[in-house]
């Protein structure tokens, strides 16, 4: 059998469709739903906000275009057959314009869109085989909906481990609802990121913190797609296949530097709640407040009182060797920081 062998980032997404992480996606796209998705936010008449595709560069087309079935392989192991095979082309700009703008051009993701998706391809799956990934990476949906779906669970989506604004905030949704799944973003490979090991362990440390039952830690095995208000709409519509009927959308999720506005992402998505279903939490940002001497997301102080919390700046200090605050990050997370808990370029 004819072998393609395919990057981390076909491979979360080979697991998500097929597992009804992306629902109702369960396969990759074609092109005519590729641009109903682009263009209209709709997968056979239902809302879907961003297109999950299967690209392959120059190379690799010329290497396979011939062939009607292929073995998948990831990691030299074989995780899936497929058939009917079809390669198609988009109008990449359009792309570009649809999902990030009209300053698309500047978007570092846009210009990795276009360098490596020569073609684009749909097919038919025929068979996806276990891998470890699932057991140490990748939860399906079906564990978890019957624990939560009866349950007025909220959502955090993050791809850091915990600072005390993120605490703040899971404080604040469990209090408010019966449950919270955080559930941090892993399968990342940036330089200066998280090491996947160091997200999922600390945030089970946390939980362990608050004691509660109805707070859980599931992994969200993606990666970034920098997508910005309808990324950050994706988000929200994996948190309600996972059975959450509330999702905190954060200032500037699914950003880049400064590509959009830190509450763009918030006002979209509050816009469309009802087309994902999903109610969703637009609040503020937390801060540490230097008068009160604890975490707020608002108060009567002028604005010289607030001090910014940031995964980036904590990140920019893990690197530089130099202690975390504790009106940044708990001593018991800090403590278990260090440059080996970075991924090294």
């Amino acid at each position: 059998m004819p072998k393609l062998h395919i990057n981390q980032n076909q491979f979360s997404d080979l697991l998500n469709l097929t597992h009804k992480v992306f629902y109702p996606l369960k396969k990759f796209i074609n092109k005519s739903q590729f641009l109903s998705i682009i263009n209209k936010m709709e997968y056979e008449k239902k809302f879907f906000p961003f297109p999950i595709f299967f690209g392959i560069n120059r190379e690799k087309y010329h290497e396979i275009k011939n062939f009607n079935t292929l073995d998948l392989i990831y990691k030299d192991k074989k995780i899936a057959t497929i058939d009917r095979i079809i390669f198609f082309s988009i109008n990449k700009k359009k792309f570009g314009k649809k999902i990030y703008g009209k300053k698309y051009h500047t978007h570092p993701f846009f210009k990795k869109f276009d360098k490596e998706n020569y073609k684009f391809s749909s097919f038919r799956i025929l068979k996806v085989f276990k891998t470890k990934y699932e057991d140490e990476r990748f939860v399906k949906p079906s564990k978890v909906l019957k624990k939560i779906k009866k349950l007025r669970f909220a959502a955090f989506h993050t791809r850091n481990v915990p600072h005390l604004a993120h605490q703040w905030i899971h404080k604040y949704l469990f209090n408010k609802y019966d449950g919270l799944l955080i559930q941090p973003m892993i399968g990342q490979y940036k330089s200066g990121e998280y090491k996947d090991s160091t997200i999922l362990k600390l945030n089970q440390l946390v939980k362990g913190e608050y004691n509660n039952k109805n707070v859980l830690v599931l992994p969200f095995f993606s990666y970034p797609r920098y997508g910005g208000p309808r990324e950050a709409a994706l988000h929200a519509l994996v948190r309600r296949n996972y059975g959450c009927k509330y999702f905190w959308i954060g200032r500037d999720h699914a950003g880049i530097k400064n590509f959009y506005d830190i509450y763009e992402s918030q006002k979209f998505c509050k816009k469309i709640e009802k087309k994902i279903n999903i109610k969703i939490i637009a609040e503020r940002e937390p801060y540490f407040c230097k008068n009160k001497s604890k975490i707020l997301n608002s108060c009567s102080c002028n604005n010289n009182c607030k001090i910014k919390i940031s995964g980036t700046l904590i990140r920019k200090l893990i690197k530089s060797g130099k202690k975390i605050p504790n009106y940044l990050m708990s001593k018991n997370i800090s403590k278990n920081l260090s440059k080996n808990s970075l991924i090294k370029s």
